[in-house]
């Protein structure tokens, strides 16, 4: 039987639509669902997590197709940071103890538009800190212990993340895809994104994006009416909850990007120029692995 694939992200490069188009529509494979990714791998508490159990009750469930685990939540979060890389590290522990036989799927995205994005979904989910905030540009607290599971913009280092996974599995087991080079060409792609695991390619696929970052205005919006609701997540400032607040300024940013065309929300010249310094060396070291000059032609920071 194939080995298992981990495709273990990374957020905001289509794992939503691999877990939703790509893999259900593959022959020969069982795509573990989230709900069970979540129950008995990701948040069963270190005391209680067995690989041999989780393995067994796979090895029943999937009969003899390949498993395949896609989940973005596997490299760490958008709405938490988890800490300063231990979620990060007992994923890829817990893993390879379950799957050391594996095929590790990474895809990368550049991190000015990967970051937008986080943070487009940031405010989605009724989040209210600016920019410069939510990546920790400045600091809103002076004990580091006090901001400990904010979001963390290290964990868009790509090279560390690659270099604990080979670490575990080995070099020919860690395959890196770019997010741009899917955007470009959704078809090319798979066709060697299959040729290169082993998958039989799916016919009639369809590339609609599930999660689309918001225009500058609907951000906006949004951003204000969530200082008036708890939403999503608790890391916010906000007034007073009024519960039916953050469904009607969710309706609304998404209305107003349905019937109008403005421009998909950017971060400022400052903020990108400090993302431009933030990433330069790790995207260096990321071009042992990824050629230099494919790094260059999508913008990543160099």
């Amino acid at each position: 039987m194939k080995s298992p694939i981990l495709h273990i992200g990374y957020p905001k490069t289509a794992t939503k639509w691999f877990q939703n188009e790509f893999y259900p529509n593959v022959s020969g494979v069982y795509p573990v669902m989230r709900k069970d990714v979540f129950d008995r791998l990701v948040f069963t508490d270190i005391y209680s997590y067995s690989p041999d159990h989780f393995r067994k009750w796979l090895d029943l469930e999937a009969d003899d197709k390949r498993v395949i685990v896609c989940d973005e939540i596997l490299v760490g979060g958008l709405d938490i940071g988890f800490g300063n890389g231990e979620f990060v590290m007992l994923m890829s522990q817990r893993l390879h103890d379950t799957f050391p036989d594996s095929q590790v799927v990474i895809l990368i995205r550049n991190q000015h538009t990967a970051l937008e994005s986080a943070y487009s979904h940031y405010i989605m989910t009724g989040g209210t800190y600016s920019p410069t905030r939510f990546l920790s540009i400045r600091p809103m607290f002076n004990k580091p212990f006090m901001g400990y599971h904010l979001f963390n913009p290290k964990l868009f280092e790509y090279d560390k993340l690659i270099e604990l996974y080979i670490s575990l599995f080995g070099k020919d087991k860690v395959h890196i895809f770019l997010y741009e080079d899917f955007a470009e060409n959704p078809n090319q792609f798979i066709t060697l994104f299959c040729n290169t695991l082993q998958l039989d390619v799916p016919k009639h696929l369809t590339f609609n994006r599930v999660n689309t970052r918001y225009s500058c205005i609907a951000l906006q919006k949004q951003r204000f009416l969530n200082r008036f609701t708890l939403g999503n997540t608790p890391f916010k400032q906000y007034f007073m909850n009024f519960p039916g607040i953050f469904r009607i300024s969710r309706s609304l940013a998404l209305a107003i990007d349905k019937y109008f065309n403005f421009p998909k929300y950017k971060f400022d010249r400052n903020v990108h120029h400090w993302i431009d310094l933030r990433y330069k060396q790790s995207n260096q070291h990321l071009s042992q692995w990824v050629a230099k000059e494919k790094l260059a032609r999508w913008g990543y920071p160099l």
